[in-house]
């Protein structure tokens, strides 16, 4: 892994430190929409690749190539993300809705625990990031 994003990465962990404190949520959210079939690694392992794990934290990379939807999924834990890319995105929800969440700039996001989702990239720029997501919140 590139320096640069090994201190994205420090940094994000960090971040995400603080941010369970303030962004706390209740217990009952953790597994409101989760099932192990959903898990991000079986439902859409083409998208998440574990890069580390252990009882802590799990760290996934993400991609989303550009014109192609990951299948629906559910993230367990709340993460921070550290995104390297400007692709265009949309996220279908499980709930059937969807948002258009255009084009953000790349850096670092916190991501609390959510219904399901699947990714669609509509640009023409790979979706790369690094979903660092924090077992221990729970």
């Amino acid at each position: 892994m590139h320096p640069k994003k090994v201190l994205w990465t420090i940094a994000a962990c960090s971040l995400a430190t603080i941010a369970i404190a303030a962004l706390a949520q209740s217990a009952s959210d953790f597994d409101r929409w989760w099932k192990p079939e959903l898990d991000a690694i079986a439902a859409a392992p083409a998208n998440h690749k574990v890069l580390f794990e252990n009882d802590d934290v799990r760290v996934l990379e993400v991609t989303v190539a550009p014109g192609t939807r990951e299948p629906m999924h559910v993230h367990r834990y709340p993460a921070v993300m550290v995104v390297d890319s400007s692709p265009y995105l949309i996220e279908h929800l499980q709930d059937g809705s969807t948002r258009d969440l255009g084009s953000r700039p790349p850096g670092a996001r916190w991501m609390p625990i959510a219904q399901g989702h699947g990714m669609e990239n509509a640009g023409n720029v790979p979706l790369h990031a690094i979903r660092i997501e924090l077992k221990k919140s729970r």
